[in-house]
């Protein structure tokens, strides 16, 4: 198992090293960074950094959507905007942002670092595409062969790479020392968001008995950011994210995963971050197919990652169906009370 798990993590952050190194061949900026609660963009944050460890070119800047200020820059900096998969209409915030870079810095190279595509709207898609096509200097990397379909559907004519998650440059040495000992059984990590998969009931089949949860801490951790960035200076902010922020929503989410025997995964990062740990996961889809995209792209050969088996699917769904029929009516009584707080 060790040797499987070290072969396909050390063949994935080769294939980064090897076809994306030769592109940051000057000074370069790092942008849109995530200073929010996703414990999975911290992940691909940390990589990142790894990577560019062995880069021998100056990084002149570390910047987030709220803490970059659109300054004039040399026209040989390269910017890097940030991987991970919300290039498309469903986190519409951090595509604009993109958007923006690329209009604005128009003879800058600029390398949109491994991104899964989805759009709800192929002609936001078309519109998206016809932007980024005016730039000269853009290079997108699609982070499965599906995403690099559709752009190439969709009539993208820059330069295209498809590339593994940049979570794979991780140091695995600091991750296995932030380890905790398996002391539970089994967990449904269920994500809770825009990209949650809904799950379908079957009355004859019983759902597993399991933890049922998301990553730690994330509302809280979310509304502290919030109030962070908005009471301190973009440079402040920088700082904080970067040297407290990162490293703690590092130790929370190895922390978390590494106390369950098996995990059963609706997040990508949590499936990616178990394989790295040398932990096995069965790895689900999220909404809208892009943890299974990346699964046959880059994983499916892996002794550590696998799907559930039919059964084990059809029980899932539907604990995942009762899980989110528990927890809106749960938001329902919550919503209420705080309307109503007269009612018992």
């Amino acid at each position: 198992m060790q040797g499987n798990r070290q072969d396909i993590c050390s063949k994935l952050q080769e294939t980064i090293e090897e076809q994306l190194a030769p592109l940051v061949n000057s000074d370069y900026i790092y942008l849109d960074l995530p200073y929010h609660s996703n414990i999975g963009d911290t992940l691909i944050w940390l990589g990142t950094t790894h990577f560019l460890r062995s880069i021998q070119h100056q990084c002149l800047g570390q910047h987030s959507i709220d803490t970059f200020d659109f300054r004039p820059l040399p026209p040989n900096t390269i910017i890097l905007l940030h991987g991970g998969g919300n290039f498309g209409d469903v986190w519409r915030q951090h595509q604009e942002f993109r958007l923006k870079v690329i209009q604005t810095y128009p003879d800058n190279p600029i390398i949109i670092l491994p991104q899964t595509v989805y759009y709800e709207s192929d002609d936001i898609f078309d519109r998206d595409v016809r932007k980024m096509n005016k730039h000269r200097k853009l290079t997108i990397c699609a982070r499965d062969n599906y995403s690099a379909e559709l752009l190439n559907r969709h009539g993208y004519n820059g330069q295209l790479l498809t590339l593994p998650d940049m979570a794979f440059c991780i140091d695995r040495d600091l991750l296995c020392a932030e380890k905790s000992n398996i002391t539970k059984e089994a967990l449904l990590l269920l994500r809770i968001d825009k990209e949650a998969p809904k799950g379908r009931m079957n009355r004859q089949i019983t759902p597993p008995r399991m933890d049922i949860e998301d990553w730690p801490n994330l509302m809280t951790t979310r509304r502290e950011a919030r109030r962070y960035i908005r009471r301190h200076t973009a440079q402040q902010t920088d700082t904080f994210f970067r040297t407290t922020f990162l490293p703690q929503r590092i130790r929370e989410g190895v922390k978390f995963v590494s106390e369950y025997k098996m995990v059963y995964s609706t997040r990508l990062h949590v499936a990616i971050l178990r394989l790295l740990l040398g932990l096995p996961v069965r790895m689900m889809d999220n909404s809208y197919g892009k943890n299974l995209n990346f699964y046959n792209t880059w994983l499916k050969d892996s002794e550590l990652v696998s799907t559930p088996d039919e059964n084990e699917q059809r029980s899932l769904d539907t604990a995942i169906c009762l899980h989110h029929n528990n927890w809106c009516h749960a938001l329902g009584r919550a919503v209420i009370h705080r309307l109503f707080p007269l009612i018992k």
